[in-house]
């Protein structure tokens, strides 16, 4: 009988252990959907890897990743680097609602994110080396695939993707390192050469990295007219046709001015301080 009744309390305990861990789930459930759509403004401060300067980035709470949402206190916190979470067509040049750009991302649609982080000099240096700074920072994961038009492509690593560079200029707002897979015409289906990998640096000793999408990605009115001539597509199109990009620099100058647009809204919402 005494058996019988201990198991009867240790069910019972497993009973309210699981309810209690379902009531859990629950509220912390609750609390990201809350989080997810909270316009409340808090400040992220990055501090440098070369000064004592910090970046201090403030925008609404729903903009930033779920691991630092739950680390926010009196609306200030500081990080190594940071993660903001945008609607997907925002930042790669599509038609979109002007007006998303400043509303909480939408987690039914897809989502893009933009990585702010410190710049890190050469090994064995104190100090950043500008002009071209992604090409100078990994130099030796690079290696000449052509050259032609005052330009250069670059092999990038051991994986078959290319790179191509463009420094701080009339054009350019900072150096860009633009990384992308070419199209594989026996692997149509590959996602790869839709997703173009854009680095680039922000107020001289921070950087800034994110991925631009092709149409692929995208339907409905934030789908471009092919009329519109939209410049990742025209990376693949150059591809598919064995063409060269150093032959197209109209689809270089579509990132850099796209980068320019970025770097255009991020300093608006951001400063650095000593």
């Amino acid at each position: 009988m005494k058996t019988l009744f201990l198991l009867l309390i240790l069910s019972l305990c497993g009973y309210l252990n699981s309810n209690n861990d379902r009531a859990q789930d629950k509220i912390k459930k609750l609390e990201e959907q809350r989080i997810m759509t909270d316009t409340t403004e808090i400040t992220v401060r990055i501090p440098s890897k070369v000064s004592d300067k910090k970046l201090e980035i403030t925008l609404p709470r729903c903009f930033f990743g779920t691991n630092l949402k739950h680390q926010i206190i009196d609306g200030k916190v500081e990080e190594i680097a940071v993660s903001i979470m945008y609607q997907l067509p925002t930042f790669s040049d599509f038609p979109n609602n002007e007006e998303a750009i400043y509303q909480c991302p939408d987690f039914s649609k897809p989502i893009t994110t933009l990585g702010i982080f410190p710049l890190f000099p050469i090994v064995g240096k104190t100090e950043l080396e500008y002009g071209n700074y992604w090409l100078k920072q990994q130099y030796f994961r690079f290696s000449i695939k052509e050259q032609k038009n005052n330009l250069a492509l670059y092999r990038a690593g051991i994986d078959r993707k290319l790179a191509i560079f463009a420094n701080q200029s009339d054009r350019s707002q900072q150096d860009i390192s633009i990384e992308f897979w070419p199209f594989d015409s026996n692997n149509k289906d590959d996602s790869y050469p839709h997703q173009t990998d854009i680095h680039s640096v922000l107020y001289e000793e921070f950087g800034l990295s994110y991925t631009i999408y092709s149409s692929r990605y995208l339907h409905g009115k934030n789908k471009p007219l092919v009329s519109q001539n939209y410049f990742s597509d025209g990376l693949i199109q150059i591809y598919m046709h064995n063409e060269s990009l150093l032959d197209h620099p109209e689809i270089q100058l579509g990132f850099i001015q796209n980068n320019n647009r970025i770097l255009d809204y991020i300093h608006q919402h951001s400063k650095v301080v000593d």
